[in-house]
């Protein structure tokens, strides 16, 4: 860092962000020409560090200063670290601001303004020590702007920062791409031409962007708390390389209270299946893989994914300790739509990799453990692996038509027969379970 940086006489306001009130009151008061305003983030406790980031952001809006004096990573702890970790985050891309890194009443360093994140972040003493792997943020989006910032804000939140971002834009028609472009110019945004791409095809092309050791599959609406990198790669790490995916705990509106605290939810697990709104994979495995299977457009994906892996001796690991918050709603989304493809899909996936003798079971086993299962057995989590199974009975007995729409999704599975044998390869790894339990 600069050790005696020249600071520049300024007229407008100084904004002094901490956790404890006072903390840079001495130092404002050498530096400031005109009114100086404290943001203390501390006072009622900080709440998540996402928060932090949107109340700086605020401040920010509201006041417009033109110096902002922050607490130093480097040399601080606590409170004070997350508040500097927020900072980075909120005054990222803000022009003509300056910036001085301060340690109580003493300035450490001096930024003519954060003109690029990378610059602030590394400035303010964020980046890891030592050489981790460099990760790739992949999102693909459809008409959700304010959930898309939202994820872009708490990935620019993040303790350990992601190395790059691709938000790949499935023709939205709202201002999505517009606001990526002003709001998020380190974004590497792919618009395609039109709306009628699939889920699949425009997650692989995010995935075959990345050029970085992990890539981090995440949906637009989720919100990763500012640790998650840091603790799914951490893991990663851990892991032998035949580990390919770790799959994070989700919370998601509707979810019964106390569903995620349960004693076989809370334990590391390997699984047949990972949550492809927020999971951290090995780019190389997953590309050996070959990514998402694009005939299944959306839904069900991550299951048939896996399978490959599977056979490819990878594994994936289920990792409670690290959360995201999705904005979907617990089990799978209601509609003609979702019922269709979550129906064609799991069958179409089962026909691929299930070993014989479970797939000729599985009719039955479908009937009596997927559309006749109550809802209390879901809710309390007792068929919480089974992704993308839950609420599908509640779904087949709400949804208008139900009946047609799965002699749709029937006669989809039977026009694929030919595609599905193609790609047979039964799954026998020990990982490997049929999506009931």
């Amino acid at each position: 860092m600069q050790a005696t940086p020249t600071i520049a006489a300024e007229s407008r306001a100084t904004l002094c962000i901490s956790a404890q009130a006072g903390t840079h009151a001495a130092l404002a008061a050498r530096l400031a020409q005109g009114p100086v305003e404290e943001l203390v983030l501390g006072e009622q406790g900080l709440g998540s560090r996402f928060d932090v980031v949107a109340r700086i952001a605020a401040a920010l809006d509201r006041l417009a200063p033109c110096r902002v004096i922050v607490p130093d990573v480097a040399s601080t702890a606590g409170d004070e670290r997350v508040v500097a970790v927020a900072c980075a985050a909120a005054l990222a891309w803000r022009p003509g601001v300056q910036v001085i890194v301060a340690h109580g009443a003493q300035p450490l360093a001096e930024l003519d303004g954060p003109a690029a994140y990378a610059r602030s972040r590394g400035a303010l003493g964020v980046l890891p020590h030592g050489a981790p792997l460099a990760a790739t943020a992949v999102i693909s989006t459809w008409n959700k702007a304010s959930d898309v910032c939202a994820n872009l804000d708490a990935l620019r939140a993040q303790l350990r920062p992601f190395t790059d971002i691709v938000v790949v834009d499935n023709g939205s028609n709202d201002a999505t791409a517009r606001t990526i472009r002003e709001r998020y110019p380190e974004v590497r945004l792919v618009v395609m031409p039109h709306s009628a791409y699939g889920a699949c095809e425009t997650f692989n092309i995010g995935f075959a962007s990345a050029v970085t050791e992990l890539t981090a599959i995440l949906d637009d609406d989720v919100v990763l708390p500012a640790d998650w990198l840091e603790k799914t790669a951490a893991r990663l790490e851990r892991e032998p390389a035949t580990t390919a995916i770790v799959s994070s705990e989700v919370e998601e509106p509707g979810m019964p209270a106390g569903y995620l605290e349960q004693d076989h939810l809370r334990r590391e697990r390997y699984m047949s299946t990972f949550r492809g709104c927020a999971s951290l994979a090995r780019s190389e495995a997953i590309r050996r893989a070959g990514y998402y299977d694009e005939r299944l457009f959306i839904y069900g994906n991550e299951r048939d994914l896996t399978c490959r892996l599977l056979n490819l001796g990878f594994r994936v690991l289920q990792f409670p300790s690290a959360r995201a918050f999705h904005k979907t709603p617990f089990g799978i989304k209601m509609g003609k739509r979702s019922l269709y493809y979550h129906a064609r899909n799991a069958w179409l996936t089962q026909l691929k990799y299930a070993p014989l003798g479970e797939l000729l079971r599985l009719p039955w086993l479908v009937f009596t453990k997927v559309l006749l299962r109550g809802e209390r057995r879901e809710r309390t989590g007792e068929v919480s692996d089974a992704t993308g199974t839950i609420g599908i009975g509640k779904s087949v007995r709400q949804t208008p038509g139900a009946v047609w729409v799965l002699a749709k999704a029937s006669a989809s599975v039977l026009a694929n027969l030919p595609y599905c044998w193609k790609h047979r390869a039964p799954c026998r790894a020990a990982d490997f379970e049929l999506p009931l339990k």
